[in-house]
């Protein structure tokens, strides 16, 4: 990478999406609930980073439109598995 040129915030930002489901994925095979709690709050805090960027795309090294778009799938798959949340049971 030139000396000058900016890091991708765009794959800043779809790591931070892949790290919020893979938190999702870990709270439901937890089976004291405040570890759910944590994992569940450190996807709810990547997923208000990701919207916080994409509230001023241009201020993140100029998302394109396609990743603005791809970003915003990925919000709304967090959102989903955030909101059909079942934790793990114990046997």
């Amino acid at each position: 990478m030139p000396v000058n040129s900016m890091p991708s915030w765009f794959g800043f930002l779809r790591i931070k999406a892949d790290l919020a489901m893979t938190f999702i994925d870990v709270a439901r095979n937890h089976f004291r609930p405040e570890h759910s709690a944590r994992s569940l709050g450190n996807a709810r805090k990547a997923l208000a980073e990701i919207q916080r960027c994409l509230m001023k795309p241009t201020d993140y090294s100029g998302l394109s439109e396609n990743e603005i778009v791809f970003l915003e799938h990925r919000c709304t798959d967090i959102k989903s598995a955030l909101g059909v949340f079942v934790p793990a049971k114990r046997l």
